[in-house]
């Protein structure tokens, strides 16, 4: 039988120092975005993980949250800068 051999996609060595900076700049601003829409739903500032007087399923829901949002915007990110430095 014959096998599949796929090729590796090469990558511009520079996306693994553009992409980076550009994810963090486009986290913070997810981050001020959905803390922003929170308080405009809710009228309460978003839950502070920090803040003993968060409900701890508050603080972990709005942390799932976040984190989901982040990691979607860092693979955005990513993509859309190595198919730019192609």
């Amino acid at each position: 039988m014959a096998q599949n051999s796929v090729e590796p996609t090469r990558v511009n060595p520079m996306v693994h120092v553009v992409a980076p900076l550009v994810a963090i700049g486009a986290t913070m601003i997810v981050r001020k975005m959905l803390n922003q829409g929170y308080k405009r739903t809710t009228g309460h500032a978003a839950p502070d993980s920090r803040d003993p007087n968060t409900r701890l399923a508050s603080a972990l829901i709005w942390t799932a949250v976040t984190a989901a949002a982040a990691a979607v915007a860092e693979v955005a990110v990513y993509r859309a800068t190595a198919r730019w430095m192609d």
